[in-house]
């Protein structure tokens, strides 16, 4: 049994568990990140990803530009969409979640339990005021958390999702250069019309280790469907883990 049978295999089983548990979700929803998993777990094989464990962070803007998308169900629709990925990499299919704006906020992980409403039940119901934009905090928090205090062999997959340039682009590109230590893969997406000229740059910052981030621009997430979006995620996510092995940065 090859790696890919054989993870398909596993997330099955955990898949046929948490039914039995009770772990439901309403139909639609259930339906949609059923094949949502499925496209992810296809574009892992297609793309010949070597490790298939991994735990999955998803850093999202909360600045006040993002305030609209909140309120109106896209930031929902959004989580629903990267909530698969998780399933597929996370032994507890479970997507821990930050919030940031000049300061940051880690919420309940995301389940099978709670994502249905998660954004009005959980993020909105704290009435938490919406801020600035400041990278360098999160950054170093997640390289302290997943790098130092509770490392893991398994790597971390950092999701990060911002409308709007950072204010801190010093402290920022220190963080990432500190993080190019530790076996943090960080995807950055901007959205909306924004130029993004410090996450352009990331591909090409020297003083680090490795090259530890890629950054992709799509000015709006509706237009990309579900399997477009999972290529994009995935993207150089392999040929990181190849360097962090010839770096001796573990990887299992």
């Amino acid at each position: 049994m090859s790696i890919f049978d054989n993870m398909f295999s596993q997330k099955t089983k955990q898949a046929d568990k948490s039914a039995a548990s009770g772990l439901t979700l309403n139909k639609e929803l259930n339906n949609k990140i059923s094949l949502r998993k499925e496209m992810v777990l296809d574009e892992v094989k297609r793309k010949k990803i070597s490790a298939t464990a991994a735990r999955v962070v998803f850093v999202l803007d909360h600045s006040g530009s993002m305030r609209t998308m909140y309120n109106d169900g896209t930031v929902q629709n959004v989580l629903e969409r990267i909530f698969p990925v998780a399933m597929c990499f996370d032994d507890n299919s479970e997507l821990e979640f930050y919030w940031f704006d000049n300061i940051y906020k880690e919420f309940p992980a995301v389940t099978t339990y709670n994502l249905e409403g998660y954004v009005q039940n959980v993020i909105l119901a704290t009435k938490e005021h919406f801020g600035g934009t400041a990278y360098a905090p999160i950054i170093d928090h997640i390289v302290t958390r997943y790098g130092k205090t509770d490392r893991a062999a398994i790597p971390t997959f950092v999701i990060f999702i911002t409308d709007g340039a950072n204010s801190d682009r010093a402290a920022a590109k220190k963080a990432i250069t500190e993080a190019s230590h530790y076996n943090i893969f960080w995807k950055f997406i901007g959205i909306g019309n924004t130029k993004f000229d410090f996450l352009e740059k990331l591909d090409t910052f020297e003083g680090r280790y490795i090259d530890n981030a890629n950054f992709i621009n799509i000015n709006d997430l509706d237009r990309i469907d579900d399997r477009q979006l999972y290529s994009m995620l995935l993207d150089e996510y392999d040929e990181w883990l190849d360097r962090c092995r010839t770096h001796n940065i573990t990887v299992q």
